[in-house]
């Protein structure tokens, strides 16, 4: 009866570190998906607004990114746990018909718009061209 009590005792730990390790590996993830994504939101954004004809933004709205018509969201990417974004809540770009990126008051970019997204201790920096394409490096 012993031996089943240890033996119980033993599975249970190792059941429990396997839970954590994929629970690691699952956040580790859901991380690097939105990396990429990140790169396919301005771009989004810019074929967006040329396909509809109108103006959009894209906002930081606490850990959500979201493209705007008015005050109407048309589409949300929640920013994982452990995603540290140097973009502040607010207005980020504004995307234009033609679908251009504009600054978020409207004014054309004078030069690309970058920022950087943290995770595990690696910082990202991403570029943003006038026509929403992103580069990041590394």
């Amino acid at each position: 009866m012993m031996e089943l009590l240890v033996l119980l005792a033993i599975l249970a730990g190792v059941l429990a570190m396997g839970a954590l390790n994929g629970r690691r590996t699952l956040s580790g993830q859901e991380q690097a998906a939105f990396l990429n994504t990140l790169q396919n939101v301005f771009w989004q954004g810019a074929t967006e607004a040329a396909s509809r004809g109108e103006n959009l933004t894209l906002e930081r709205n606490g850990s959500r990114l979201e493209l705007k018509r008015g005050s109407t969201v048309l589409r949300a990417w929640d920013i994982p746990q452990g995603v540290v974004l140097s973009l502040g809540d607010g207005p980020i770009a504004r995307f234009t018909p033609p679908g251009k990126v504009q600054d978020p008051q409207g004014r054309p970019l004078s030069q690309p718009l970058t920022f950087t997204a943290a995770v595990n201790g690696r910082t990202y920096t991403y570029t943003i061209s006038l026509i929403g394409e992103a580069k990041r490096v590394p």
